[in-house]
């Protein structure tokens, strides 16, 4: 490397690690808006890292377990020190590395965040060779920060739309809209209410367009951002799956998609907060709120676990139920202030930046080519698919204008219904008579080499097959092995809500 780069390299640290300089408006916008930002993409952090309970107790290896851990200490460290932007890169370097080691990932959260660390990395790398100064560093990184979330989300809406054009996220009897509406409705008594039901199917379609409008339409973006943080605030309220971290991870590439002036508005009222707090309580002030809400969380479902009518809680019940509670309190607190700011600038009429290279945009192109794979016979999860009711297994698809999948590539052309198995997991397939792709049931041997599986393919019917007789240890490549992951297949019509 040269000296010349040596010296960029140099002097980025040594400007990230000093407090940002405040003497001219645009790099305070950028402080203010980087600030904001690092520590609700350190909470989108944890929350993540808090949902894969197997990882965090070493159960998926010892190298996974150690790298959570030091993710959660690093984000703790940036929600502490949020100015700190290189601790937002190390954040973002330690998620990617994660990610990379534990794929194939079904979580599209996880995806979309995985986009959003890349981002951050490239970005921040490209400030380091191209700029000599803190205030052109600071204000390039933010500003195509913002590009790359904002392009994200719109990708995120885009096929959260796309992919639920189908006929059976239309039937009221099957709609994942539905499936996420019953928990919400049954306090009311309202769950089999047939209105209700196509109000939660049409109205998905409604506030996701609008999102994607006001995302880019900036004289009324926050219409579409006070539509999207309600939505967002409701659903892991349902308890339905664990969607804290999806919410938060919204929540985030929110506060640097809205305006800029909105961003700084944003920061100075959570600033005013935790000034107050230092003021009031010294130096530990700032960690109060925080200790208060997991204190009172943790209290109040052992409280209520203690008196519950059932006779036992599972433990995963009552961890779940504590982060939702915890989601509650920040995720209502953050989108009322993210909401405030918005308020008050709508109609917003400040002046937009200079255009971004279109280098930037790549990052959710890519995104946004990936999600195809269900049309092209590619992987089926990871797609921004989930609670889609989406099929195109076998030649087969229930969407709307894709009626028979391109099949570009074989993976999703040989289903395997599965009959029995020694392996309790393929056995809960048997039962409900699901099958797998090909590639799948070849995976989860090869994982699995003790067991076998009977299962019928095209007519025939193969008896007690193991990854010794299959060629599972053979039959496909280390980036197919990382890249592709499938749904399991339900021929059934219509088409139950999987996820």
């Amino acid at each position: 490397m040269s000296a010349g780069a040596d010296r960029s390299i140099d002097k980025f640290f040594s400007n990230f690690w000093r407090r940002p300089s405040l003497s001219h408006a645009t790099d305070r916008i950028a402080a203010d808006g980087l600030t904001a930002f690092s520590p609700v993409w350190a909470a989108a952090a944890i929350f993540s890292l808090a949902g894969d309970r197997t990882m965090l107790m070493f159960r998926d290896g010892a190298l996974l377990g150690l790298i959570s851990w030091a993710a959660i200490a690093v984000a703790l460290l940036l929600i502490w020190r949020p100015r700190l932007t290189p601790l937002l890169v190390l954040l973002a370097g330690i998620m990617v590395t994660r990610y990379a080691i534990a794929m194939p990932v079904a979580g599209n959260n996880k995806m979309i965040a995985a986009f959003m660390n890349a981002g951050i990395l490239l970005i921040c790398a490209h400030a380091v060779l191209r700029f000599g100064n803190s205030t052109s560093m600071r204000e390039n990184v933010y500003e195509n920060m913002r590009v790359v979330a904002r392009a994200l989300l719109a990708t995120m809406y885009f096929y959260g739309i796309f992919h639920k054009i189908n006929t059976d996220f239309l039937d009221p009897r099957v709609s994942c809209a539905v499936a996420l509406y019953m928990p919400l409705a049954d306090g009311f008594g309202l769950q089999n209410n047939l209105t209700g039901k196509y109000l939660a199917i049409w109205s998905t379609f409604i506030v996701e367009a609008i999102a994607i409008v006001s995302l880019y339409w900036k004289r009324w973006f926050a219409v579409g951002l006070l539509l999207a943080l309600m939505f967002h605030f409701v659903i892991p309220i349902s308890v339905y799956s664990w969607y804290m971290d999806f919410s938060s991870l919204v929540l985030a590439l929110y506060i640097l998609s809205v305006p800029r002036e909105v961003s700084e508005r944003f920061y100075d009222s959570c600033a005013r907060l935790f000034r107050q707090l230092r003021e009031r309580f010294g130096a530990l002030g700032q960690a109060l709120p925080f200790g208060l809400v997991i204190g009172a969380a943790v209290t109040l479902v052992g409280v209520l676990s203690v008196f519950s009518r059932q006779a036992h809680v599972p433990p995963s019940h009552a961890y779940q139920s504590v982060w939702v509670l915890m989601w509650v309190v920040y995720g209502g607190v953050t989108m009322l202030l993210l909401a405030d700011a918005a308020i008050n600038h709508l109609p917003w009429r400040g002046t937009v930046g200079p255009r971004r290279p279109l280098w930037v945009y790549a990052v959710p192109a890519t995104l946004f080519i990936v999600c195809t794979a269900p049309y092209l016979g590619l992987r089926t999860e990871a797609s921004i698919a989930m609670f889609s009711n989406l099929h195109t297994e076998a030649g087969v698809s229930n969407h709307l204008l894709i009626r028979e999948p391109l099949d570009l590539f074989p993976y999703q052309s040989e289903v395997a219904m599965i009959k029995a198995s020694s392996d309790p997991d393929l056995q809960h397939f048997a039962n409900r008579n699901q099958g797998l792709v090909m590639f799948s049931l070849l995976e989860r041997l090869r994982k699995k080499p003790q067991h076998w599986v009977t299962y019928e393919l095209n007519g025939v019917r193969y008896e007690k097959a193991t990854a010794q007789s299959l060629g599972a240890f053979t039959h496909a490549s280390f980036w197919e092995r990382k890249l592709l992951i499938f749904k399991h297949v339900d021929f059934a019509r219509p088409k139950v809500c999987t996820h």
